[in-house]
């Protein structure tokens, strides 16, 4: 009996539970209340896990047989290394000039001081699942791959996506809202990232043709179940770092 697509329904109820909206900290940042403190700690301790991304999405390519499903992790992971294919530049990049904007240094983002042990957690969860030689590849597609890029829109109560917050609400340059525009989508198809959407419709295609036995649905279920808890712990961690405090305005006088 064919039961991949419950399956897969299965995943997406847990990613849509627990969706990255229903997090205190991305609540404040939509709504336009984040203080300057808090966006700095967003930027430094976001920074690590993004920085593993591509390597952990080449560690599931390496092992997928198919070539025109590998190729498509592959061309998408070029676009994030290069933004060669938007004419963009690589968006890790982009992310640090976010941070920049804020007023950190790249120092400070990108060789800072302090590693949370949430983000440690979240970090060993991700490396573990997409690249282990034990753990089968779609542990990493469902947990980590299908988590981060099957989020429903990341938007706020009026609809807005993250880029339009960060461009209209806390006034920042195109620098620092550019990541947004290629990673949060909104509610308007026009919005939408067509990398989150590429890869989500790549890893539901893998799951749908790899996870094909109870033992591995369970473990992939098991797993994305561990890495919600774990972003969320992590998210939460962020937001206790920074008490909510005056909401911050680029070229204003903003107490961090």
């Amino acid at each position: 009996m064919y039961e991949q697509p419950e399956f897969l329904a299965s995943l997406d109820e847990l990613i849509q539970v627990r969706r990255k909206m229903t997090s205190p900290l991305y609540q404040r940042v939509l709504a336009g209340d984040a203080s300057l403190r808090l966006l700095q700690e967003l930027v430094v301790h976001r920074y690590p896990i993004k920085a593993f991304w591509t390597r952990n999405i080449l560690g599931i390519a390496s092992r997928i047989e198919d070539y025109e499903i590998r190729r498509e992790l592959v061309e998408n992971i070029y676009e994030e290394e290069t933004g060669a294919l938007t004419d963009s530049k690589r968006h890790l990049e982009t992310f640090v000039d976010f941070g920049m904007t804020l007023g950190l240094t790249r120092e400070a983002i990108v060789d800072a001081d302090t590693i949370l042990p949430e983000t440690e957690a979240v970090i060993r969860h991700n490396v573990g699942a997409c690249n282990a030689p034990d753990v089968h590849f779609t542990v990493g597609v469902a947990s980590v791959l299908l988590l981060m890029e099957g989020q429903p829109p990341i938007v706020s109560a009026d609809g807005r996506s993250m880029a339009q917050v960060m461009r209209e609400t806390y006034a920042l340059p195109a620098e620092g809202w550019l990541y947004f525009h290629h990673h949060a989508s909104s509610t308007d198809e026009d919005h939408v990232s067509e990398i989150e959407a590429d890869h989500a419709a790549t890893a539901r295609t893998l799951l749908d043709r790899y996870c094909n036995t109870p033992a591995l649905r369970d473990g992939a279920r098991q797993a994305l179940a561990r890495a919600i808890d774990l972003r969320h712990q992590h998210f939460d961690a962020i937001l206790a770092r920074a008490p909510k405090g005056k909401p911050y305005r680029y070229g204003q006088a903003n107490p961090v």
